[in-house]
């Protein structure tokens, strides 16, 4: 049987790569079923990048990681940040601090709002 989707398809290889676990947080996607489901996978690299869609440029993320300062690539010239010539691992080093800060901000939205 061949799957189209990502958790079972395409992106099944870089999750195996990563251990089943969000590279920003650790969310460990091999712990239950519904961890499983919260993976996704993060592009590494801006649009028009030639190398954006190999693997080695693309990491497992959770769901929100995945989104966490969705603005990071679009910024990235205002922000100073390069990808010429980096490691995935590098990028993702890059990356984690403004994925850490989003996280920490919706976490004290979350405390000062909904947690009960």
């Amino acid at each position: 049987m061949t799957f189209t989707d990502a958790l079972r398809g395409y992106a099944y290889p870089v999750h195996r790569r990563d251990g089943f676990k969000c590279q920003y947080c650790g969310l460990d996607g091999s712990e239950s079923f519904e961890k499983w489901l919260c993976l996704s996978w993060d592009h590494l690299l801006p649009k028009g990048d030639p190398r954006r869609d190999d693997h080695e440029f693309i990491v497992t993320a959770c769901m929100f990681c995945n989104v966490a300062d969705n603005h990071y690539l679009v910024k990235a010239a205002e922000r100073g940040l390069r990808f010429d010539g980096m490691t995935m691992e590098q990028l993702v080093a890059q990356r984690k601090p403004y994925v850490e800060r989003t996280r920490a901000a919706y976490a004290e939205f979350w405390k000062n709002n909904v947690r009960r």
